[in-house]
């Protein structure tokens, strides 16, 4: 048993060497070589801290270089960098994760081919193998296309998303946590509880990658 055990450590400690020298660390918002535990380069900077929000909680401010990052993520295509960006998501639930839903916020489908994934999607999937919770990504539908929030004024915000979530039975009883990867002036993350509210869910905690301010993204 121990021979096995130390069999499988020198295969992890291989495993590892082998990934940081196929595919090495980079920055999440500029591609250079970074340690591993590590987010991005000391010429990017380091994660700007959250400012206060009362919609939910965040792994920093939308400012650069976490900005920039996640419009990599988002509009570059880099699926990759969902990864490092979610060990960086907060977990502030306690208990058993596993008694836990993640729940990202969807996209609608048309959305969804012209992107070709949904980036609240991928981080989700990522934080629940990072502690444990499940993945539920079909518990929540986006039954209208809308205009892209950051396009919009604050104050028509609320309007746009009003009524375009769905949320499955299935959802009933269950304590949801709801992912974005941005949090501004929270009405996509509102919307998104109405219509878990509206079909029983006990809970609901919003986390995201970034808050930015009442005024929007830049």
């Amino acid at each position: 048993m121990q021979h096995r055990r130390s069999a499988r450590s020198a295969w992890i400690q291989i495993s590892r060497a082998l990934l940081e020298l196929l595919a090495p660390e980079c920055c999440a918002a500029c591609d250079a070589p970074i340690a591993r535990d590590q987010l991005f380069c000391s010429e990017c900077g380091a994660l700007p801290p959250a400012p206060p929000s009362t919609h939910g909680y965040a792994a920093g401010g939308y400012a650069p270089p976490l900005s920039t990052a996640i419009r990599r993520l988002k509009f570059s295509r880099r699926a990759d960098l969902a990864r490092p960006l979610a060990r960086r998501l907060p977990w502030p639930c306690t208990g058993d994760p596993a008694a836990l839903s993640v729940v990202p916020v969807p996209l609608h489908y048309t959305r969804l081919v012209e992107r070709g994934f949904n980036p609240a999607g991928l981080l989700a999937r990522e934080l629940c193998r990072r502690v444990g919770a499940r993945f539920a990504p079909t518990l929540l539908v986006r039954t209208r296309a809308t205009p892209q929030q950051s396009r919009l004024p604050a104050r028509e915000r609320r309007s746009n998303v009003q009524g375009a979530f769905w949320a499955h039975p299935a959802a009933r009883g269950r304590n949801i946590v709801l992912l974005d990867d941005v949090l501004t002036t929270g009405a996509t993350v509102q919307a998104c509880c109405q219509a878990l509210y509206a079909a029983g869910v006990v809970h609901v905690t919003v986390i995201a990658l970034a808050a930015a301010g009442e005024r929007g993204c830049p």
